[in-house]
């Protein structure tokens, strides 16, 4: 009960959008080992034959990229020039952590992983604000389609 209260007092809506609607604290209903968990990441993460995010756009890229939950790791290439990636192109769980979410699976830590996650560019100027919520919207709900109770957001 203190917990949930302090949780309650720590944790505030916050606000989407421009039209100052908030969204409400949801607690999550399920134990860990019932839950299935996403990976979206604004790090540029795609894999090797999908097109690479436009790092030549000036106001950025909002597009999205689907990436597998079973793709092999040699797979995966990420394509940003706003951070400094040379650890992540050795190890891609620097930013996109999916071979712990697949210990965790192996363990009983969490149910699963989806299928289908989701890499973003992560740059993005004020002129493609409505295009990345849009896209936003269509990855979530998608990831509701795919029964995603959690969504672990990586920033690149």
């Amino acid at each position: 009960m203190l917990k949930q209260n302090l949780t309650q007092k720590l944790v505030k809506p916050f606000i989407v959008d421009n039209t100052g609607k908030e969204v409400p604290w949801q607690p999550l209903q399920k134990t860990l080992n019932e839950c299935r968990v996403a990976l979206v990441t604004t790090a540029g993460v795609h894999l090797k034959n999908q097109a690479p995010f436009d790092v030549k756009a000036k106001k950025g890229d909002a597009s999205f990229r689907e990436v597998s939950a079973k793709a092999p790791l040699e797979d995966y290439l990420i394509t940003h020039t706003h951070y400094d990636h040379t650890d992540a192109d050795k190890d891609i769980n620097c930013v996109f952590p999916i071979t712990r979410l697949e210990e965790l699976v192996q363990s009983g830590f969490i149910k699963g992983i989806s299928a289908t996650n989701y890499g973003f560019m992560g740059f993005i100027l004020n002129a493609l604000h409505e295009t990345l919520i849009a896209n936003a919207g269509k990855v979530a709900r998608e990831l509701l389609k795919q029964e995603t109770d959690i969504v672990l957001l990586t920033p690149g």
